[in-house]
């Protein structure tokens, strides 16, 4: 196991699965990409729309070198604002600030390519504003353009994705996490607060019942925080996380090689969409 550093917050420590997954940056950069070809698309067809934007997830103390934080609430402070809740929660206003327009019947078979409203794709060729509609769609040429296929996908691959989450269920099933976990549980109790581990107390269901965090959840999350900080829980689950992913990255070496060529196809592909 990598050496255990005393931190109560991981976000500025890379991981050795980053280097295959789209960080922050890649991602929207690919999304606008994305959302642009999108949109060029329909107006050869005559229909001014735009794909709505994927909402920030507003976490407050999210990572740089990777979308996923892993290990929870990093931030005392907002810990003591929002508890346990996105930095920014809703605040009773009816808004959504990312829903584009609905799609009409001839803008539905522009965008996926076909004339069945129940297919989620078509084969295209159809006329629409004297344009023959492409494979799959606006969104199959967006595709096509960003990955090489019409079926391409644009956000992380399967295998990435799934290391990502074997290493994520390992890492916190390990001896050396939950005895970790053990000493915070026996730290939150002293509190007047009973949960087997940080995970538990994060997915309380009570604190999705609220737009709000509550007294109770902002007292449980900065308890949550106090007690990370005692027992270096961040720091023990970080070393343990980053072994098991060191693992696999060795273990998938070369399936991993072409995920990052994957990127930086796509990257490169994307770069170019909006240059042009």
């Amino acid at each position: 196991m990598a050496e255990t550093p005393k931190i109560t917050n991981a976000n500025e420590k890379s991981m050795p699965l980053d280097t295959y997954l789209l960080n922050p940056e890649q991602s929207e950069t690919i999304d606008n990409a994305y959302r642009g070809i999108v949109s060029d698309c329909m107006k050869r067809f005559g229909f001014d729309y735009t794909l709505s934007q994927d909402p920030d997830s507003g976490y407050g103390d999210s990572p740089t070198t990777r979308i996923d934080g892993r290990f929870g609430r990093q931030s005392a402070e907002d810990a003591e604002k929002w508890g346990y809740h996105s930095v920014g929660s809703d605040t009773g206003e009816d808004s959504n600030p990312w829903g584009g327009p609905k799609l009409t019947a001839g803008m539905q078979t522009a965008m996926n390519g076909s004339s069945d409203p129940k297919q989620k794709f078509g084969p295209g060729g159809q006329v629409i504003n004297g344009e023959k509609v492409p494979d799959h769609g606006c969104v199959g040429e967006a595709r096509k353009k960003l990955t090489g296929s019409v079926n391409g996908n644009t956000v992380d691959a399967k295998l990435a994705t799934d290391l990502k989450f074997d290493t994520l269920t390992k890492a916190q099933q390990d001896k050396r996490t939950r005895a970790v976990f053990a000493k915070w549980s026996t730290c939150m109790k002293g509190k007047g607060f009973d949960y087997a581990d940080p995970i538990e107390a994060n997915g309380d269901e009570e604190w999705s019942k609220t737009p709000q965090p509550t007294q109770h959840e902002i007292q449980v999350a900065t308890a949550d925080q106090d007690c990370r900080k005692k027992h270096n829980v961040v720091g023990v689950w970080f070393a343990v996380d980053y072994a098991y992913q060191e693992q696999a990255v060795e273990q998938n070496a070369e399936a991993l090689a072409d995920v990052r060529n994957g990127i930086d196809d796509m990257l490169k592909a994307a770069a170019t969409a909006q240059a042009g």
